[in-house]
């Protein structure tokens, strides 16, 4: 358990510094301190409802190509919107008359 935790911690580090990143790259080269992640993280759970996981707001911000929490929040909205494969359903076994039907004489 406590693997599992580290586990998605560290993959959750690396999501942070991609958002970063991306963050500086569509900001025109600006400098994304603590008080910037601060701002964006609270306008963005302001236009979501909620913080969305890491990876998710990654993929969000790589689509909107954008820093602006709207637009970013459009994209998290439309993640989540997307159709997602479904398990495929087997048929239901046929059934079995309870009554065996009696054969013709």
């Amino acid at each position: 358990m406590l693997q599992q935790r580290a586990e998605q911690r560290r993959r959750d580090d690396e999501d942070i510094a991609e958002m970063r990143r991306l963050l500086a790259e569509f900001s025109g080269g600006r400098e994304i301190d603590d008080q910037f992640m601060e701002t964006f993280s609270r306008g963005l759970a302001e236009e979501t409802g909620a913080l969305p996981p890491p990876h998710i707001v990654v993929e969000a911000i790589k689509e909107a190509k954008s820093t602006d929490p709207r637009k970013i929040g459009d994209a998290v909205r439309a993640h989540y919107r997307r159709p997602r494969p479904r398990p495929q359903v087997a048929p239901p076994p046929a059934q079995q008359p309870a009554v065996p039907t009696p054969a013709p004489a």
